[in-house]
C-alpha cells in the first residue's frame, strides 16, 4: 500500500503522515516514510529526537541515458533498495525514513533538481517495494503538477474547516484525477465542534469529495508539537491520535 498525504500548509498533513506511519508499524507492517516537504518535519513527528540530524538524500542521483530512439531521459543512478539502504534513517517501531531535500540557504535557487530526483525515487520506490509507504508531500498542489504522487494507491488530502483549506482540497482532487490516482479522500482535521464538522461535510458533499476520517482538534497533539515529541508517544489514546489510528486500520482493511 502506497499512501501520499497532501494539504495546505498548516493543515496538519505532517501530523497525519507521521501518526499514520507509526500506526501501520505498530500493526506489524514494514513501513517506509518519505518526507518530500521542502520544510521537512516528518522525522520529529515519527519520534526521531530533534537533536538527531537527518540528512537529505543527495540531489545528484539522476543520470541521463539515451533511449533506443535517440532521445534522452533521466533515470536513477542507484536502485531504490540501495538508496534506502544508503540514505534511509531508522525511526521508532522499525520505520525507515527518507528525507528528499530542504532549502538550506536564502538565495540558494530553486529546488528543481531535488524535486526531479524525488519524483524518480518515489516512482521507482512505489513501483518496486513491498512495504507500506507513507509520503508527506510538499504543501499545496505543486507536487501534483510535477506528478510526484502519480503512482500511489491512495492520496489523502488534509483539510481544516476553512474555505481556503477546503478549496485547496478540491483543487488537489481535480489534479489527482488527471493523474488517475485511484483513491482520493479527505481527512477533516482540527474539527472543534458540530459547526466545523457541518462546514466540511457540506463543502465535500457539494464538491463530490469523500471524507476518509474526521480528526478532532486535540490539545495533546499541540502539546506534542510544543515538546518536540511524536503525538503517538505523547498520548497514544488522545482523541486525535485515535482517529488517525482508526484511519490506518481502515486503509489496511481496504488494501489487504
Amino acid at each position: 500500500m502506497k499512501v501520499a498525504v497532501s494539504g495546505k500548509g498548516g493543515s496538519g498533513k505532517t501530523t497525519v503522515s507521521g501518526t499514520l506511519a507509526r500506526s501501520f508499524a505498530v500493526e506489524g507492517c514494514d513501513v517506509l516514510a518519505i518526507d518530500d516537504d521542502e520544510n521537512p518535519n516528518l522525522a520529529l513527528t515519527l519520534g526521531i529526537p530533534r537533536e538527531r540530524d537527518v540528512a537529505p538524500i543527495p540531489g545528484d542521483l539522476l543520470k541521463r541515458v539515451e533511449t533506443a530512439d535517440g532521445e534522452t531521459e533521466l533515470e536513477l543512478a542507484k536502485t531504490p533498495g540501495v538508496i534506502i539502504d544508503d540514505y534511509g534513517v531508522e525511526a521508532p517501531d522499525g520505520i525507515r525514513l527518507l528525507k528528499m531535500g530542504e532549502v538550506e540557504h536564502a538565495g540558494s535557487g530553486c529546488m528543481c533538481r531535488a524535486h526531479s530526483t524525488a519524483r524518480e525515487v518515489l516512482s521507482e520506490v512505489v513501483e518496486d517495494r513491498e512495504e507500506v509507504t507513507v509520503m508527506d508531500m510538499v504543501a499545496g498542489v505543486e507536487h501534483l503538477g510535477r506528478g510526484t504522487a502519480k503512482d500511489v494507491d491512495t492520496l489523502l488530502v488534509v483539510v481544516e474547516p476553512y474555505y481556503k483549506s477546503l478549496e485547496t482540497g478540491r483543487r488537489t482532487r481535480d489534479l489527482a484525477d488527471e493523474l488517475d490516482i485511484p483513491d482520493v479522500r479527505v481527512v477533516a482535521n482540527k474539527v472543534r465542534d458540530d459547526h466545523d464538522r457541518e462546514a466540511i461535510e457540506e463543502f465535500c458533499a457539494e464538491n463530490d469529495l469523500e471524507i476518509a476520517a474526521t480528526v478532532p482538534f486535540d490539545d495533546a497533539i499541540r502539546h506534542a508539537d510544543q515538546e518536540g515529541a511524536a503525538p503517538i508517544d505523547q498520548d497514544p489514546d488522545a482523541p486525535g491520535v485515535r482517529a488517525i489510528r482508526e484511519l490506518a486500520d481502515d486503509l489496511l482493511e481496504t488494501h489487504t
